[in-house]
């Protein structure tokens, strides 16, 4: 029988799409869907992707910390997609804010289990990850953005999380799925420097790998 954990998530991703669409209209500035059709679709597609996800993710993780973790990256994670699909940008509020709830669920476990060695770790490679995206943004700014930064720093807190190999994995997959992109996107434009969206392979390589695992 599903627990009030497994109702509550539930009802929070029906309520993420239209809350995150919202949301990451207001980061950005402007409206991302025009048509109030539009919207519905894109408000109920992001509900249900969370939705989905979320259960697929339960199968894995079980009604554990990482596993509201995952959720909350997974439901911020559609509107960070849109947002870059859309306008090119991962907005630093969205990024703090899926860092930031994280952070928070992480914190609750340590107070319940003690384990304050697991976040410990898991902060500590979220700093060193956004030190070393910042340095390497700053020697190729023109591959690189500041969003790009921010999400590899707030992915590697959820992915330190579950150790060396969790973080060593997912920013593997993440970056590599990331470069494979790149690759087909200059292959399909014919420009070796062509630009293209990044934060949505970031996600969905960093997400996917906890669950591989």
């Amino acid at each position: 029988m599903a627990s009030s954990l497994v109702y509550a998530v539930a009802a929070g991703s029906v309520v993420a799409g239209p809350l995150v669409l919202v949301a990451a209209e207001r980061a950005v500035g402007t409206p991302l869907v025009i048509s109030p059709r539009a919207r519905l679709a894109a408000a109920v597609s992001m509900s249900a992707i969370t939705a989905a996800l979320s259960w697929v993710a339960s199968l894995r993780l079980g009604e554990s910390p990482a596993w509201l973790a995952w959720c909350w990256a997974c439901a911020l994670g559609c509107g960070l997609t849109l947002t870059d699909l859309r306008c090119r940008r991962l907005p630093f509020l969205l990024v703090a804010a899926l860092c930031g709830g994280d952070a928070v669920i992480f914190l609750a476990a340590a107070l319940v289990d003690g384990n304050w060695s697991r976040l410990g770790f898991a902060c500590i490679a979220a700093l060193l990850v956004l030190t070393s995206a910042i340095a390497v943004q700053m020697l190729a700014p023109e591959h690189t953005g500041g969003g790009d930064s921010a999400l590899y720093g707030a992915l590697a807190l959820l992915l330190g999380w579950f150790g060396w190999d969790g973080l060593l994995r997912g920013l593997l997959i993440a970056g590599g799925l990331t470069a494979l992109v790149g690759v087909a996107v200059a292959v399909w434009s014919r420009r070796m420097k062509s630009s293209f969206p990044a934060g949505p392979s970031l996600l969905v390589g960093a997400l996917a790998s906890v669950l591989v695992t």
